[in-house]
């Protein structure tokens, strides 16, 4: 049964109507996109699950496909701890504990249950939600028409039986390419581009895995997305640093823009500073900040064909921008947001770039800013990373932006006061009073604690993320391989 709805105005209406609008929109964008480009079911699973959560302000989200013998797709996007075997049976909003509210609605196909997806919206709500819950099951309707569509292109007798087939198949797509590269599978999705893991062929069967990122095709026609894209290229192609993500190709291909990129073995930061083991280690934080650092410092450093500084700074560090390989070896990512000298924060009217719970005070305010912002942001990194809190969080962008400003950060007693003299200084409200460069951050931290070498870090991980190497380990397999390892 739907949701039934009442408004208070005809403005809470209108608003309704054109969340509905919008996600129609989007299903037909993704879904028209994947299936004309092979990307397959996979891949629209993860631009639709991520571009409608963000529509609806949502936290986290999941969605899974059920085949005839159990499930044969799950895809989850974002941050919040959920388990997803719990909620896939469940059906409308439930209130959690934490001030959480998750919303799920079945997929279905006439009679046949197909699976359940699902958002996790902060706070709770006096009504049940029941305009978000709408929303969720418009979304779930419009997912509903994806897995129709693309079954419709497979074998089998029944809804199911062609799922199976699909799935048997890889990652739901029998054909999967985008120029000379073949693609494997979908890594994730931002606000601007996805990113899949690719294969490209050379002649006498040699090959190499890549990330190959794409601009969405929603966003493919709009200019300022689309030079900004190209700025990434421009500075990737010069950025050289073994701390530094390495750009291989940079291309279009039926009016789709693409970069192909290093395909780093490992983990992001964030993953490492949330994997329920206790607390890091200091020296595995200090190993991975100081790597970081040198590869910012040599961004920071990079020259034009002048000779003089371009004064490039990153403005988007995260910890899911910073990489850890299984060999040890840090890698700072995602320069697609990033400007040079003489370029102010905000790029569009009223736009500031960047994730505002790593910001500093210069471009939450949109004022002009230099390298010493991007310290700021690895401040908030290293609180993050040796406290498991985010330092300013306030659940609201706006609040959280306001409190970076504004707000005196307070010592965890926990905290060592070693470190807290490195994060105090880093994340002084006026740049004057930080580091004055990346070298001096990662020169201070080693006096606080000697970093892992490499070999131990790689270890360190390559134990704690053993399903991560057996994907990565798949996926560098052909698929004649892949085919004589299962018989």
């Amino acid at each position: 049964m739907k949701t039934q709805l009442s408004f208070d105005s005809l403005d809470e209406e209108v608003r309704f109507l054109r969340g509905l609008v919008a996600v129609q929109r989007l299903a037909d964008e993704v879904l028209e996109d994947c299936i004309e480009r092979q990307l397959g079911l996979t891949a629209a699973a993860d631009v639709f699950l991520s571009q409608c959560a963000r529509m609806i302000h949502a936290k986290g989200a999941f969605v899974q496909v059920q085949g005839s013998e159990g499930p044969v797709l799950t895809r989850v996007w974002g941050n919040e701890p959920f388990d997803v075997l719990t909620w896939v049976s469940a059906k409308g909003a439930v209130s959690l504990e934490d001030e959480r509210t998750i919303f799920v609605a079945p997929l279905t196909l006439g009679q046949t249950r197909l699976g359940s997806l699902g958002f996790i919206l902060p706070g709770t709500f006096t009504d049940g939600g029941k305009q978000v819950l709408a929303l969720v099951e418009a979304v779930a309707e419009m997912f509903d028409s994806a897995v129709l569509s693309f079954i419709a292109l497979s074998e089998g007798h029944t809804p199911l039986e062609r799922l199976d087939e699909l799935a048997d198949a890889g990652e739901f797509r029998p054909r999967a390419r985008l120029g000379k590269y073949e693609l494997l599978h979908p890594l994730g999705t931002g606000g601007m581009a996805q990113v899949m893991v690719a294969r490209t062929v050379a002649p006498g069967g040699v090959s190499r895995l890549v990330a190959l990122k794409r601009i969405l095709p929603s966003l493919a026609e709009d200019e300022n997305i689309v030079e900004q894209f190209l700025d990434e290229a421009r500075l990737g192609m010069r950025l050289n640093h073994p701390n530094l993500v390495t750009f291989f190709d940079f291309g279009n291909v039926a009016g789709s823009y693409f970069l192909a990129m290093e395909l780093i073995r490992g983990v992001d930061f964030d993953h490492v500073v949330y994997w329920k083991h206790g607390p890091l280690p200091p020296a595995l934080i200090t190993a991975v900040l100081c790597q970081a650092l040198e590869g910012l410092h040599a961004a920071h450093e990079l020259k034009g064909d002048d000779g003089s500084v371009l004064g490039l700074v990153h403005r988007d560090l995260s910890p899911h921008n910073l990489m850890l390989g299984f060999d040890g070896r840090v890698k700072v990512l995602d320069f697609g947001v990033a400007k040079m000298r003489d370029q102010r924060t905000v790029t569009l009217p009223g736009i500031v770039k960047g994730k505002p719970l790593y910001m500093s005070p210069e471009q939450a305010t949109a004022e002009r800013i230099d390298r010493r912002s991007d310290l700021f942001s690895m401040g908030l990194i290293l609180y993050e990373a040796l406290t498991g809190k985010r330092a300013f969080d306030r659940r609201d962008d706006t609040r959280t932006m306001e409190a970076i400003v504004n707000d005196a950060l307070p010592r965890p007693p926990q905290l060592p006061q070693p470190f807290w003299e490195v994060i105090d200084k880093a994340l002084q409200k006026a740049p004057a009073e930080r580091y004055r460069t990346a070298l001096e951050m990662a020169h201070a931290l080693r006096e606080v604690a000697e970093p892992m070498r490499d070999q131990e870090l790689g270890a360190l991980l390559t134990g704690r993320f053993p399903r991560r190497v057996m994907e990565l380990d798949t996926l560098e397999l052909t698929k004649s391989q892949r085919a004589r390892s299962i018989k």
